[in-house]
């Protein structure tokens, strides 16, 4: 699928089938997804902030690198999913499955983590700070991630 570099930004899109997508590097800022199918959609280094992808299905989607400050993933469907050096600052993840899915690297300061399901979850060198929402008694550095203190804060 190929698609013009600014035709989804702040696009309004419901139940569409992206499929296989090549949306890698693309502006999708504010572009909503609501109820989505983007398996296996590639959208590495893509900027998606305050994007929303709720009920989205991204089973095995890429997001390498990708902006997703502000983004929306509630009730997502993330299995097998990369999203590893993403900046997911602020984003919601509450509800969503993280099944066997990839976010070395991520940072998710200030992200509300209370995802549904993390089961072989790969989190190493994650970043995550005081204002992280994580789920109750999940121990983030038996992940390998990272606490982020900003100076001046204890």
């Amino acid at each position: 699928m190929e698609l013009g570099l600014a035709e989804l930004r702040g696009a309004q899109i419901e139940r569409q089938d992206f499929l296989r997508a090549d949306l890698s590097g693309r502006d999708l800022a504010g572009a909503v997804f609501r109820d989505c199918e983007l398996r296996v959609a590639c959208l590495d280094w893509a900027n998606l902030e305050a994007a929303r992808f709720d009920h989205a299905r991204l089973m095995s989607a890429t997001f390498r690198y990708a902006h997703l400050r502000g983004a929306s993933l509630r009730h997502a469907s993330l299995k097998g999913a990369d999203l590893s050096g993403a900046c997911l600052i602020g984003a919601d993840l509450t509800g969503a499955t993280l099944r066997q899915a990839n976010l070395s690297g991520a940072n998710l300061c200030g992200a509300d983590c209370r995802w549904s399901d993390g089961e072989q979850l790969v989190l190493a060198g994650a970043l995550y700070d005081g204002a992280t929402i994580l789920p109750p008694a999940f121990r983030p550095h038996e992940y390998g991630m990272i606490r982020r203190i900003t100076a001046g804060r204890a």
